[in-house]
């Protein structure tokens, strides 16, 4: 960021130079009144300098933008190519069978924000305040216009890795220009308007800020994230309108590979293995393994498998006498989700049922409720290559938390009801009690209009419950032979499996 200390450098400069010398290297200035000699001082070469500007302000997004982001970071690190005073999300660099394969992000953390406001007077403060404004406020403010922002931080979102290394990215597609990781962003609101256009109101805010602000005013921003009426310190993290992200703060991918992965890599030698074995006698769960157990936990929780491992791995090489990999050990189940969620559906799901048929209170649990227990897990957390009958189950699960989460996304609901589409047919009840299969037919007519409903999108809800409806109560409806009888019977289900989708 642009700093006032080498604002001031480059001011000093400037006034150094002889007035000839001034003459001959700069046009006439602007007729705002701007001085064009902030474009020939080092600072305004510099002035879109990434490694100046790391926590940027996304004020050129739309609420298209703003949505893909979001769809993005629920489920992996996002990276971005920025140069210059442009920033453009790598929307391929990720592993779309793994979620979260070089990392995500972890729940929210909500603050108890106030409202901050922000002013752009000319090209050296848009510069250090609004790097990414450049492109389309950068003339304007040229012209001697000025620009109001006010901004209100509900929450801060953090990545499960603090650093990505140029080694991680080798060979994956999309990833060749990431330049930066968002490490974190703040979500909340914002609005950016002229300054001749505004006037504040009695509260000091020109957008209606705070609960019962006028959406009037609201309105009256030219650029927005979210709506600054919706927000206040009480309420903020419980309404959407105060959610949307609105700042980035961005790490540099650093060159090279990571320490602790060339520390893994180094041979061992009598003396390390000599002091080791000290260390490992003395140990049985210390504050460091307790850090890194905990860090597992969090990471699972943030849907990082790859991480979690490594931070299970650090755990064990630390305690090896309650090894993760160990059945025996009581960390097996956790281990077993964190390996699902790398991509080893199988060999979590191997380590998960060792572990129930090692653990006491499970003892009693025959192999038929082991199964379906093993088979819960892999619903909830296996991605990757798995089997059909695995990715079938997935799938419904997936549908089932749409139902539920109004988050979860349109695009996610279609992409689940693909595979069930794919597989339904090809996956075979294993015997007259499997009823995860057998009532598949009956139960997916309302997961699939309850997952599209509860996302927004009622009119999918309607026609894929109806097109779902293949057993005998879908050819009794059809078979209704009134035709505004068998609409009101359809749409009256549609109530029940999508509230959301009720009729006014």
């Amino acid at each position: 960021m642009l700093t006032k200390s080498r604002l001031v450098v480059a001011g000093l400069l400037v006034l150094g130079a002889s007035s000839c010398s001034l003459a001959a290297h700069t046009k006439a200035d602007r007729p705002s009144g701007q001085s064009n000699a902030m474009s020939n001082t080092f600072a305004g070469k510099n002035a879109c300098n990434p490694e100046d500007h790391l926590r940027p302000f996304i004020i050129e997004w739309d609420a298209t933008d703003m949505s893909s982001f979001e769809q993005h970071a629920a489920n992996d690190i996002v990276f971005v190519h920025y140069e210059g005073c442009s920033l453009r999300i790598l929307d391929e660099c990720r592993n779309e069978s793994i979620r979260g394969e070089q990392g995500a992000y972890k729940p929210v953390e909500w603050t108890s924000g106030s409202l901050e406001t922000l002013d752009v007077n000319n090209e050296a403060e848009l510069y250090a305040k609004l790097p990414l404004g450049q492109a389309t406020l950068g003339g304007r403010v040229q012209g001697g216009e000025k620009f109001h922002m006010e901004y209100y931080v509900a929450g801060t979102r953090t990545a499960s890795r603090d650093a990505v290394y140029t080694k991680d990215l080798d060979g994956k597609y999309g990833c060749e220009k990431a330049t930066h990781f968002v490490y974190g962003y703040n979500l909340g609101a914002f609005g950016l308007a002229s300054s001749k256009n505004l006037t504040a109101s009695a509260g000091g805010s020109a957008f209606g800020f705070g609960a019962g602000g006028s959406e009037s005013r609201s309105s009256s921003a030219e650029k927005k994230g979210g709506k600054l009426t919706t927000c206040d310190s009480d309420s903020a993290k419980e309404v959407e309108g105060c959610k949307a992200p609105i700042r980035l703060t961005l790490r540099p991918i650093r060159p090279g590979e990571s320490p602790k992965d060339t520390a893994m890599k180094a041979p061992d030698t009598p003396e390390s293995l000599a002091a080791a074995a000290v260390i490992n006698a003395k140990l049985e769960m210390n504050e460091e393994a307790f850090a890194h157990f905990d860090a597992s936990q969090r990471k699972m929780g943030a849907g990082d498998g790859k991480g979690c491992i490594k931070e299970l791995d650090a755990y064990d090489r630390l305690n090896p006498k309650k090894q993760s990999s160990d059945p025996k050990s009581g960390y097996g189940f956790m281990r077993g989700q964190c390996l699902m969620l790398a991509g080893k559906c199988d060999a979590g799901k191997q380590l998960i049922r060792k572990s129930a048929e090692q653990a006491a209170h499970m003892k009693s649990l025959g192999p038929e409720a082991v199964d379906r227990m093993v088979e819960s897990y892999a619903s909830m957390h296996c991605q990757g290559k798995m089997s059909d009958r695995d990715a079938l189950l997935k799938a419904v699960m997936d549908l089932q938390l749409g139902s539920q989460n109004s988050s979860f996304g349109v695009k996610k609901c279609q992409e689940a009801l693909g595979v069930v589409a794919k597989l339904r047919a090809k996956v075979k009840p294993k015997d007259g009690e499997d009823h995860q299969i057998l009532s598949l037919e009956g139960n997916l007519p309302a997961i699939v209009a309850g997952c599209f409903g509860r996302n927004g999108d009622c009119k999918a809800a309607r026609a894929k419950m109806i097109e779902n409806f293949t057993g005998k109560q879908g050819d009794n409806i059809r078979g209704i032979a009134d035709a505004a009888t068998r609409e009101k019977t359809w749409d009256s289900l549609l109530e029940a499996y999508a509230p959301k989708c009720k009729k006014v």
